[in-house]
């Protein structure tokens, strides 16, 4: 058994790690943003659902969609649509794909 927190280094800005594949395809993956660091604008090839677990995190995607997410707050990604994430407090999401 791990925490989430320890899969991250400390002191790195962005870091995603991978915590669980499917045998049928799907996996799970830790994403930790410090304070005011900035995950920029990239998309996905499939349809994804992003939780807060930890701390306030600021989503925008194309649309022009914003979103504020503080734990137990969800956004779900279409496939291909550009986004962007910025940490307001050092952050914990998980992301299902």
């Amino acid at each position: 058994m791990k925490h989430i927190k320890e899969l991250h280094e400390k002191n790195k800005g962005v870091s995603a790690k991978p915590i669980f594949k499917s045998s049928l395809g799907g996996n799970t993956t830790s994403i930790q943003l410090l304070k005011n660091e900035k995950l920029k604008e990239h998309s996905s090839k499939t349809d994804a659902l992003l939780i807060c677990i930890e701390g306030k995190v600021l989503y925008q995607d194309k649309d022009n969609n914003k979103y504020e997410l503080k734990p137990g707050y969800y956004v779900e990604i279409k496939a291909n649509v550009k986004h962007e994430l910025e940490s307001i407090l050092e952050s914990h999401l998980i992301l299902i794909r």
